[in-house]
């Protein structure tokens, strides 16, 4: 198990969702969370608990700079 930052690349709006350069949380998980759909699950938890804002569609290292902490 390892402690992962994951942290929003860039500014902009998605389908409506938006999203601020910086935002970021952490998750336990045992490899790189956005790899695995569980892992992206805690993620879009994370994100959803922190800042009410659902980025289901958006977990992608397209989107998040994830980093073992």
């Amino acid at each position: 198990m390892g402690l992962y930052k994951i942290t929003a690349k860039q500014t902009g709006s998605w389908g409506g969702i938006k999203m601020e350069k910086g935002m970021s949380v952490e998750v336990v998980y045992s490899n790189s969370p956005l790899l695995y759909p569980d892992g992206q699950k805690l993620a879009r938890k994370a994100f959803l608990s922190k800042y009410g804002i659902d980025y289901k569609n958006l977990l992608s290292q397209t989107y998040f700079d994830v980093e073992k902490i």
